[in-house]
C-alpha cells in the first residue's frame, strides 16, 4: 500500500515491518491528523503491530508547542493501539527538533508510545530494529 498526498507520502515496508511516513513541505496539524487517520485504517498499524519511521527533514513544524496537550489528548484516545510501539522522528529544522522532543517526553511519559528523535534514517532505522 502505497499513498501520496501533496504534502506526504506513506509507504509500508513490509520486510522491516514499518510504516514510512515522509512529509515534504511545510507541516501543519492538518496534515498530522490526515496522516493519522490512514495509519488507524491500517491493518498493520493497528493489528500487526508495525512501527512508524516519521521522516521530516526539510520540512518545518507550522505548530505551536501549545498545541501539545491536545496531541497528548487524542494519542490518550489511542492509547491501546500505540502503547509499547515505536515511533522514530528525523528531523532536521531546529523549531520542529526542538517540539519533537517535547513530544517524546510527554508521550513516553504520560502514554507508553516510545518516541525518539533522530538527524539520520539510518540511526532512525537501527533503533526501530531492537
Amino acid at each position: 500500500m502505497e499513498t501520496n498526498d501533496n504534502n506526504f507520502s506513506i509507504i509500508i515496508d513490509h520486510e522491516l515491518k514499518i510504516i514510512r511516513y515522509t512529509h515534504y513541505r511545510l507541516i501543519c496539524a492538518l496534515d498530522i491528523e490526515k496522516a493519522w487517520s490512514i495509519f488507524l485504517n491500517m491493518k498493520e498499524f493497528t493489528e500487526l503491530n508495525y512501527n512508524l519511521l516519521s521522516d521530516y527533514r526539510g520540512g518545518k513544524f507550522q505548530m505551536s508547542v501549545n498545541v501539545l496537550p491536545e496531541i497528548i489528548k487524542f494519542i490518550r484516545v489511542i492509547e491501546n493501539i500505540v502503547k509499547g510501539k515505536k515511533q522514530a522522528l528525523i528531523v532536521d529544522d531546529p523549531y520542529s527538533v526542538a517540539g519533537s522532543m517535547l513530544f517524546e517526553s510527554k508521550v513516553i511519559e504520560e502514554i507508553g508510545f516510545i518516541v525518539k528523535v533522530f538527524s539520520t534514517e539510518v540511526a532512525a532505522l537501527k533503533w526501530l530494529a531492537y
